[in-house]
């Protein structure tokens, strides 16, 4: 992933973390990454056994 791409998902609130200063620095705690990994696993899992993705 780009760090445009974090920095998204962040903002969203869809990843968790915190800002830094004023220098669009962020700081992420290991254990937010891994539950954002795991939920889109599900996420992705759903989509899947439901057919909504391309084969």
């Amino acid at each position: 992933m780009s760090a445009n791409q974090i920095r998204a998902l962040l903002k969203s609130g869809d990843l968790r973390g915190i800002q830094v200063g004023g220098r669009n620095v962020w700081r992420l705690a290991a254990t937010d990454v891994e539950s954002y990994i795991a939920e889109a696993y599900r996420v992705t899992a759903e989509r899947i056994a439901a057919g909504e993705l391309p084969e």
